[in-house]
């Protein structure tokens, strides 16, 4: 048997720096958490070549005297704690006391601080844990650290790093996430001296998620805000239209520190069940405040994960807070057009066989072609233009207006809408500068004499009724393509998705009321596979509650009732779809995915023709419970809206 025999401390101590920091993003978080802790009010982060270079961290905390500079080095050092009775108290980021030894033991630092209120401070330099130089120097109230050459003395683990733009990355990424934590700091972070990172710490949230995330998620979040009991939930929460892939958006702080929990993230996510689209996952920089006693952050080194004393507690308050955040969405987006840009006119470059030629200054562009001819100095006599054509002499110069230009007062602008039209264009139309006022005058004109006349403006549509009066009065303009309600409303326009709008009303009503069941004279047989229809079989009982009959006929089924909100040959495939369901399992979101399926072929297709009285009742329905109907079951949003302005915009009445 080999012998066993004691490491040297500093085999341990690097065994021990591979459990706390694992790469230069870690080194980061650990440094950065202990400025916060120190009370500081700006910090700045520098890194070269990933971290693995350099970093460098200032900032203007209480700064630290020459004795505890020394004693931070050393391992298990800390004035976070020091009973075990404190470990149930724990309220700042770092408390263990191996971050600083650790990093020193893979790494060479230089550290310049000065407590606050000294006249001076000190420089130490530390090399694999062991302070190699001490000298009192000035600096600024705060510390700074200089991280250099890290893993430098660990091959095995340096050679395991990623490229540097990886690194850089996730060093940014734990950045991210320290500013959001703590709004009230102003965090600046640059890569090989070019800036990524700066919040303005003045306390406000969203402008720190705008200067973090940028302006899309910061204009598309909402606030939340409860407090249930001991747990406190306050942050922003993204609208169901903006979602992500992944869940690197989803960002939980617990009394500060950020966090991973899976029981967070589902009391989240349950808010936005029927509200997001499949496979999307929405956003969120929520922070959860409670008792330290009820939470258990001494879990893992990496101190992101957590135990909870009552996890249904703070899952209910996560979602509760996250459901009353987004009863404030309306649903509506709005739409928005790019700019259109412009390509820099770029002026012909001039034949060198032909020189420029002199042009005379014109102060304005005349709106109408013209031909000009240039003045005879000589005597020579200028030809008359012919009778038929206007000519205007001014400083010289002679312009001729063509023969087919008209001018303005004989200009005819024809009404378009009213379908005017006559067989003769050159016909004179008499033209009335004034017309009469017949109801005040009570003057009768005689047949013979009335006069035709046609307006130069279109005449205003006739006004569609109002449906109901509210304190927003709207009108249906009607449908476009067979699928999309356009409402005029106050200085908007809404684009509602008729099928979309249906289905959400449908799967509302389904939810709410037992399902209608209607038998049919004929029985359907249902061939869809053995395996379905054991399926079906197995859960004869519970389709019924969706009003389906099924029995047994041989190796298929018979159909006896179907739900009354669907057609006959919508059944088959309904089913196979509950099939599908079914063999994955019941969990809690079977019930509502056959509710989307029913909901959904209970609903007016897109692109099916509907009639002025059904998309009125839809339009009046949506009206009457906006705040209900935001979403399709699906997650797709119901309506989009196109402002006036966004329109005057696009006709150039606007810059």
């Amino acid at each position: 048997m080999p012998e066993i025999r004691l490491l040297d401390s500093s085999v341990i101590n690097l065994i021990a720096a591979g459990e706390v920091v694992d790469r230069p993003a870690s080194a980061v978080k650990e440094m950065v958490e202990n400025a916060i802790d120190a009370g500081a009010k700006h910090i700045t982060v520098e890194i070269r070549r990933g971290g693995l270079e350099q970093i460098r961290i200032v900032d203007d905390g209480c700064g630290m005297s020459a004795e505890n500079a020394r004693k931070a080095f050393l391992k298990h050092a800390t004035s976070k704690i020091s009973s075990g009775e404190d470990l149930n108290q724990i309220s700042t980021l770092g408390f263990r006391g191996e971050a600083l030894a650790a990093i020193s033991a893979v790494s060479k630092i230089t550290l310049a601080t000065k407590e606050t209120g000294k006249t001076s401070g000190i420089r130490l330099e530390v090399s694999e844990g062991d302070i190699l130089s001490e000298e009192e120097c000035g600096c600024p109230e705060g510390s700074c650290f200089t991280v250099q050459n890290l893993f430098f003395n660990t091959p095995a683990r340096l050679k395991f790093m990623k490229s540097e733009p990886a690194e850089a990355g996730a060093v940014q990424s734990v950045m991210e996430k320290l500013a959001l934590s703590h709004p009230q700091i102003s965090f600046r972070f640059s890569v090989n001296g070019v800036e990524r990172l700066h919040t303005p710490g003045n306390g406000d949230l969203k402008q720190t998620v705008f200067s973090v995330f940028g302006k899309e998620f910061a204009e598309m979040s909402l606030p939340a805000d409860l407090t249930t009991g001991s747990v406190q939930v306050k942050g922003l929460v993204g609208k169901p239209i903006y979602s992500k892939a992944n869940r690197s958006r989803q960002i939980f702080f617990l009394n500060g520190r950020y966090v991973r929990s899976p029981i967070l993230i589902s009391g989240f996510e349950g808010a936005y069940n029927n509200k997001m689209m499949i496979s999307r996952v929405p956003v969120c920089v929520l922070f959860i405040e409670m008792p330290a006693h009820q939470v258990d952050v001494n879990v893992h080194p990496s101190k992101l994960e957590v135990k909870f004393a009552d996890e249904n507690a703070v899952s209910y308050a996560v979602r509760k807070a996250t459901e009353n955040a987004l009863a404030s969405d309306t649903g509506i987006v709005e739409m928005k057009f790019a700019e259109p840009t412009r390509p820099a006119a770029v002026p012909p470059s001039p034949l060198k066989s032909e020189p420029y030629k002199k042009v005379p200054n014109v102060a304005k562009p005349l709106e109408t072609p013209v031909k000009i001819e240039k003045p005879v100095s000589s005597p020579k006599k200028i030809a008359k233009p012919e009778p038929q054509k206007a000519t205007v002499e001014k400083s010289g110069w002679v312009i001729t207006v063509p023969e087919t230009q008209k001018p303005a007062d004989q200009l005819i602008l024809r009404d378009v809408a009213s379908q005017v039209r006559t067989s003769n264009p050159e016909k004179n139309i008499p033209q009335i500068s004034v017309i009469p006022n017949v109801e005040k005058e009570n003057k009768s004109i005689p047949e013979s004499t009335k006069v035709e006349v046609i307006s130069p403006i279109l005449s205003p549509a006739k006004e569609e009724p109002v449906l109901f009066q509210t304190e927003q009065p709207f009108r249906m303009i009607g449908e476009s393509f067979d699928c999309y309600i356009l409402v005029e409303k106050g200085e908007e326009i809404l684009f509602i998705d008729k099928h979309a709008l249906h289905e959400r009303m449908n799967f509302e009503r389904l939810r709410k009321s037992d399902i209608p069941a209607q038998a049919l004279l004929n029985p359907i047989v249902l061939h869809i596979g053995i395996d379905e229809n054991r399926i079906l079989s197995e859960n004869a009982d519970f389709l019924s509650r969706f009003g389906f009959i099924l029995e047994s006929f041989g190796d298929d089924l018979l159909i006896r009732e179907i739900p009354a909100l669907i057609d006959p040959e919508q059944a088959e495939s309904l089913l196979q779809q509950f099939a599908d369901s079914l063999s994955v399992g019941r969990d809690e979101a079977l019930m509502d995915r056959f509710y989307y399926d029913l909901a959904c072929k209970a609903s007016i297709r897109s692109g099916s023709k509907s009639t002025r009285p059904e998309l009125e009742g839809l339009v009046a329905e949506y009206f009457r419970r906006e705040k209900e109907l935001q979403y399709c079951p699906h997650g797709r949003p119901i309506v989009f809206s196109l402002t006036k302005k966004s329109i005057e915009k696009q006709f150039k009445r606007l810059k």
